[in-house]
């Protein structure tokens, strides 16, 4: 038998090396039954996001921020009003890790998404671990070695779920970039980012550059959300196109289309 395949399936040396994780069925049961949402019909009838997989989101800054930040709110409610909260205590809080690769968060929009579903700003903001990076090669760092690090922190007390703002905002915005590493950076990340959305959530939003960097990244979600901005009317319209990669995969049609106002993107439906 081949040296490494000995080492692979040895015992571990103490009971204490062994590590499982209880929980009861009630919360098993709960937690197959939650879901992500924006809290916008014409888009979550379209959609179908699970507490683990990952979306993208290309498009213009704004509209994309927007409609993250609006994600990441909602799914702060508790379950009983769409959210993903399932109970009460530590043993179930949320915890939102948002990476800044494009120097775009603006914490007043989560403090006003929360105070529109009545939220405590406090809490909200205590429950989203924020991070900016300035180089690809920070970046690749904490998605690729630091991230798994964090997750194994937090994940035995807390729902996570990981946010990235403008994933290639650095890697085209800076025309010294070598071009060989960054492809080679956007490999690693893309493996990464597939790996570790197995049991989480994932949302990453970048602007839309035609470039070997996003062709290499889409693969890597299975899902996507583009967004073309309209003017109509004098009033802003944002063109929804969804694609569901995991339906592409198996050769089966998954484009749809739909519309937003920027109305229905910034005001949450009254209840």
């Amino acid at each position: 038998m081949p040296e490494q395949a000995v080492v692979a399936n040895a015992a571990p040396t103490s009971l204490q090396d062994l590590s499982v994780e209880f929980r009861t069925a009630f919360h098993q049961i709960e937690e197959t039954s939650v879901k992500f949402a924006f809290d916008i019909e014409k888009i979550d009838s379209l959609l179908n996001l699970n507490t683990y997989g990952s979306l993208c989101i290309i498009g213009e800054q704004k509209s994309t921020q927007l409609l993250i930040d609006r994600l990441c709110i909602h799914s702060l409610l508790p379950k009983r009003y769409g959210g993903t909260i399932i109970g009460g205590g530590q043993d179930y809080s949320k915890i939102i890790i948002a990476i800044d690769a494009g120097n775009c968060i603006a914490v007043y929009q989560f403090v006003d998404f929360a105070r529109q579903y009545g939220l405590e700003v406090k809490k909200v903001l205590q429950s989203v671990i924020v991070s900016r990076v300035f180089t690809i090669y920070q970046l690749a760092h904490l998605i690729i070695y630091e991230l798994p690090k964090i997750i194994e922190q937090f994940s035995s007390t807390s729902m996570i779920t990981i946010v990235i703002y403008g994933l290639l905002h650095l890697f085209v915005s800076d025309p010294h970039t070598d071009k060989v590493d960054a492809k080679n950076l956007t490999k690693e990340i893309a493996s990464s980012l597939r790996k570790m959305s197995k049991d989480r959530f994932i949302i990453v939003s970048f602007a839309h550059c035609n470039t070997e960097y996003e062709k290499l990244l889409l693969p890597a979600f299975d899902k996507c959300i583009e967004i073309t901005n309209n003017n109509i009317d004098n009033g802003k319209i944002l063109q929804i196109d969804i694609n569901n990669y995991i339906a592409k995969r198996r050769g089966l049609s998954s484009a749809k289309h739909t519309t937003l106002s920027k109305r229905e993107l910034l005001l949450v439906p009254s209840r």
